[in-house]
This record gives C-alpha cells, structure tokens and sequence, in this order.
C-alpha cells in the first residue's frame, strides 16, 4: 500500500503558482525603492507610496487569512476521518499487543524472581544467615539482567553479611550493633560508629551527673558543717557571742542562699 497515492494534494502546487506570480509583480513594482530618495518636494508622493504598498499588504494578508481558514477546513475533516479510521485502529491493536507482551513478561519476572529467591533461601542457610529478607539485597530483577549476574549479587551479599558478623564477634558492644547493622541496610561501619557514638554520649552524661552528685555532696557537707557551728535559732541576752570564720567552697546561688539562711537565724555576717 502507497500512503503517498492515497493522501495527495492536488491544489497545492496551483497555489504556489499564484503566488509566484504575485511575488513577481511585487518585485517589478518595488524595484526602484532602495534608489528613490526622499525630500522635502517629494515627501507626500514618497507617502503616498508607502500607503499604497501597506495596502497592497493588507488586502494579501486578508486573502491569506481567507485561503487558511479554507485550507484548514478540509484538513480538519480530513485528520477526523484519519483518526477514526486509521489511528484509532492502529492505537487500539498496538495496546491490545502491549497487554498480552506485559502479561507475559510479567510472568517471566515473576519465574525470575522465584529462581533467585530459592537460590538465596539456599546461600541463606549456608551462612545460617536467619535474619536476612531476600529484598534487603535490592535486586533490579529485570528481563534483561542476566540470571548469572542477579545471583552473583545475592552471593556477594550473603558473603559481606557473613564477614560483618565475624568482625563483629570482636567488638564490646555486639548486640547494640547487630541491631543497628539491621536498621541501616546492613553497613557495618556505620552501625558501628553509631553505636560508639552513642556510648560516648552515654559516658559524658554519666560524667556530668557524677559532677553534679558530687558538688551537691560537697554542698551538704558545708551545710552540715554549717550546722554545727550555728548555735541555736533562740539566742538567749546573756549568752555569750562567738566569732567564727570558716571557708566554704560552693557555686555562687549556694553561697547567697547560705548567706541568706544565716541573716535568717540573727548570725552577723562580717565582710
């Protein structure tokens, strides 16, 4: 079948002619206007030519707008035609084709991705590898990845995972990084790090609160010491005063509160 016999314009060429008749009286008329100079005795013919050519202009372009909205027309009711009888039939086998290929290939991944997992549940239990998932190792199983390189990956996999347990039978903190190697897709130096990190963290807590026990131990020890060198609240007038200086070793909001509760109790404070 020949497209070219059956869609052919024949009006076109006509058309064309035309036009470059047209364009040819166009030339002969305007082919002195680089030549003629304008002044001031011939302005208003200068003028009168230019509206001539603008005019001519216009009344081109009003019969080209008339000759497209004619053109357009039977394209219009040629592309309706077109569609319905040939594209939409063209587009309609191509899906039904397109269909019955990705039901089948979707069966064949499907087949393809049950060989591979049945061959990983078997590296799986070769490395007694129980808490790996057959999707952790991010397989792109595609109909074009060959079934050879797809099982080289599960291999690679299954054996990095088996030497990252090995390393880890080392380390102090095993089971805290056993579970962090699980949440971070099975990298065992990030586990490992995150772990450290955290217990270093753990450790400068501990630190600053043995800090701070020990500055509130040390605070009750003068306050005791305080205590003891206080007499009583009620001072009887007869008894006799004692001076007594004593060094004190507290942060400053201690200081103003023993300051405060020894004004409290009548003892004078010399400076």
């Amino acid at each position: 079948m020949n497209i070219n016999e059956i869609v052919e314009i024949k009006q076109m060429p006509i058309v064309f002619e035309q036009l470059e008749k047209i364009g040819k009286f166009i030339e002969e008329k305007t082919k002195d206007i680089d030549k003629l100079e304008c002044t001031e005795d011939n302005k208003q013919e200068v003028k009168k030519r230019r509206t001539e050519i603008n005019n001519t202009l216009t009344l081109l372009e009003d019969k080209r707008k008339e000759i497209k909205s004619k053109l357009l027309e039977p394209y219009e009711m040629f592309n309706e035609k077109y569609e319905l009888e040939c594209k939409e039939k063209l587009q309609n086998a191509s899906n039904l084709l397109k269909n019955k290929i990705d039901t089948i290939e979707e069966q064949q991944k499907i087949e393809k991705e049950d060989e591979l997992n049945e061959f990983f549940a078997q590296y799986k239990e070769t490395y007694h590898l129980d808490f790996i998932n057959f999707y952790d190792i991010g397989l792109n199983i595609t109909l074009s990845a060959s079934i050879k390189s797809l099982k080289d990956q599960i291999k690679e996999f299954c054996e990095r995972v088996d030497n990252d347990i090995k390393l880890m039978q080392h380390d102090e903190y095993i089971d805290e990084i056993m579970l962090e190697y699980q949440k971070n897709k099975y990298d065992y130096a990030n586990a490992k790090l995150t772990v450290l990190e955290r217990h270093k963290q753990l450790e400068e807590i501990a630190k600053k609160q043995e800090e701070k026990k020990e500055i509130e131990k040390q605070e009750e020890q003068i306050i005791e010491k305080v205590q003891e060198i206080i007499p009583p609240k009620e001072i009887l007038q007869d008894e006799e005063l004692l001076e007594v200086s004593f060094t004190i070793k507290a942060s400053k909001e201690k200081v103003k509160l023993l300051k405060q509760f020894m004004e409290d109790n009548g003892i004078e404070v010399i400076d």
